[in-house]
C-alpha cells in the first residue's frame, strides 16, 4: 500500500516536534497504533488528527492534503522539481494568477441566460473558471507559506474569515 503525502507529512511533522508515536497518541487521545496506521497509511487521517496538527503545529499543508486526499480535488502541497516555494517566488506567482484571472474575466459575457450561450462564449467562461482555479491554489500556497515563514495562525485566519462573512451576513452560524 502507498502512503499517502499526507501520512508522510504527519509522519515528518511528528519526528521534527520530537515526539514519539506513543506521545503524540496521548496529546490526540488516539491509541499509538492508530496513528502509527494513520502514519503508514492504513488509515487515512482524521479531522481531529488533521486539526491537531494545524492547532498545534500550525501545519497547514496536512490540512489541505488530507483534505486532498478526501474528495480528490482541491488545493495540494506543491512539491514538483519545478516548484520554487520561497515566499517571494510564491507571491510572485499568486499575483501572475490573479493578473491572468481579471484578463479571463473581463472576457467574460455574462449577460446572456446560460442556455443561449454560444460554445465561443463557453469557451470563455470555462477559461475563466481554469484561471480562477490556479488563483485559488496560489493564494492558499500563498497563505500557507506566510503563515509557516511568519507564524501566522492558519487556524485563526480563516476563524476571523468566517467571523467577518458572518458579520456580514453572508453565512450563518
Amino acid at each position: 500500500m502507498k502512503k499517502s503525502k499526507a501520512a508522510r507529512m504527519m509522519k515528518e511533522a511528528r519526528i521534527q516536534n520530537g515526539k514519539t508515536q506513543q506521545q503524540l497518541s496521548m496529546d490526540m487521545f488516539q491509541s499509538r497504533e492508530y496513528v502509527a496506521k494513520q502514519e503508514n497509511g492504513e488509515r487515512k487521517l482524521t479531522p481531529s488528527t488533521v486539526q491537531h496538527f494545524t492547532e498545534t503545529n500550525n501545519n497547514p499543508w496536512i490540512a489541505l492534503e488530507a483534505a486532498f486526499e478526501y474528495t480528490g480535488w482541491g488545493v495540494t502541497r506543491l512539491d514538483g522539481p519545478a516548484v520554487d516555494l520561497h515566499r517571494s517566488a510564491v507571491r510572485e506567482k499568486a499575483l501572475e494568477e490573479l493578473r491572468e484571472a481579471i484578463d479571463a474575466m473581463e472576457e467574460v459575457k455574462l449577460t446572456k441566460n446560460p442556455s443561449f450561450t454560444q460554445s465561443f462564449e463557453l469557451q470563455d467562461i470555462e477559461r475563466s473558471a481554469r484561471e480562477h482555479i490556479d488563483v485559488i491554489g496560489a493564494s492558499i500556497t500563498y497563505v500557507a507559506t506566510l503563515c509557516e515563514e511568519y507564524g501566522l495562525s492558519w487556524n485563526q485566519l480563516w476563524e476571523d474569515h468566517h467571523r467577518k462573512l458572518q458579520s456580514r451576513g453572508y453565512v450563518t452560524t
